[in-house]
C-alpha cells in the first residue's frame, strides 16, 4: 500500500512540474515572412530572427518555443496569452500603449512599389492618390492609407495576404503596392512572378521602420526585462551581427 502511495506522489510531483514548466514557457510566434521567420523545406521554422529569438533564450536560459502562423492569428495569441510574443511587430504609438516592446531587432523600410513598365510621378504619398494603392487588409498600412484620406471606394485596394497583394500587382488590379522590399526578389520568384518587372517607386519616410519582439503586458516585468536585457546582450557581444551577416542582411 505504501509503494502504491508513493508512486502516486512521484506520478503527481512529475505532473505537476511538466505543468509548471509548460507555463513558464515562453511562445513566440510570427507570420511567414522571408528571410526574418518562415517555413524551410524541411517544415522547421527558420529565419534571421528565428536565429535572434533562439540566441536570446540561449542567453536568458529561458525555456521557449517558435511558431509560424497567419499574422491575424498571432495578434489573437499575444492578446489573449500572458506567454505568448510576438518576434517581429512594427513600433507604432497606438500599439505602444496595448502590448510592452522589449527591444528592436530590425529595421525595414516601406516603399510604393509598382511594374517598371508605368513611370508614375511621385514625390509624396498625397501624389499617389489617384492611383489604386494596395496593402494586406488588416495591416497597420492599411490605416496609414486611410489617415492619408485613400478610400475603398475610390483609391484603396485590399488584398487578404502578401502573396495575393503582389499577384493584384502583376495582373494590373493595383497601381502600387505598399510594402517593405526585405528580399522581395525572393519572395516574388517563390510565387512565380518576375521581379525585374517592379520598381520602387518612392519610399515612405514616416512610415514605421522599427521591429520589435513585442510583449503581452501581462507577461511578467521580470520575464521581459530579462529578455531586453539578453536583447541588448547579443548586439552588444557581436552575435547579432554574425546572424545578420549569415543571412546577408543589413539593418539600416
Amino acid at each position: 500500500m505504501k509503494n502504491v502511495i508513493f508512486i502516486c506522489l512521484i506520478i503527481l510531483s512529475l505532473l505537476f512540474a511538466g505543468h509548471a514548466k509548460a507555463a513558464n514557457t515562453l511562445r513566440f510566434t510570427a507570420e511567414d515572412l522571408y528571410p526574418l521567420h518562415f517555413i524551410n523545406q524541411k517544415g522547421q521554422s527558420d529565419g534571421f530572427l528565428v536565429d535572434v529569438v533562439n540566441a536570446i533564450l540561449n542567453e536568458c536560459s529561458c525555456d521557449g518555443t517558435i511558431e509560424i502562423m497567419p499574422q491575424a492569428r498571432a495578434f489573437r495569441e499575444l492578446q489573449t496569452d500572458a506567454n505568448t510574443l510576438m518576434m517581429s511587430l512594427l513600433k507604432t504609438p497606438s500599439r505602444a500603449k496595448n502590448y510592452d516592446f522589449l527591444g528592436e531587432v530590425y529595421t525595414a523600410h516601406a516603399y510604393l512599389v509598382g511594374k517598371n513598365e508605368r513611370p508614375f510621378q511621385l514625390t509624396s504619398l498625397q501624389s499617389a492618390r489617384g492611383l489604386r494603392v494596395s496593402t494586406v487588409r488588416g495591416y497597420f498600412s492599411q490605416g496609414y492609407l486611410e489617415k492619408a484620406g485613400f478610400t475603398l471606394e475610390k483609391d484603396l485596394v485590399l488584398a487578404p495576404e502578401p502573396a495575393s497583394l503582389m499577384k493584384m500587382l502583376y495582373k494590373d488590379r493595383t497601381d502600387l503596392v505598399l510594402t517593405n522590399t526585405l528580399h522581395l526578389e525572393e519572395e516574388l520568384k517563390s510565387i512565380g512572378l518576375d521581379p525585374t518587372k517592379i520598381e520602387k517607386k518612392l519610399r515612405l519616410a514616416d512610415f514605421p521602420s522599427e521591429l520589435h519582439i513585442v510583449a503581452n503586458k501581462a507577461l511578467p516585468k521580470e520575464t521581459k526585462n530579462t529578455i531586453s536585457s539578453a536583447i541588448q546582450t547579443i548586439k552588444q557581444s557581436g552575435h547579432y551581427n554574425a546572424l545578420l551577416a549569415k543571412w546577408h542582411l543589413s539593418n539600416s
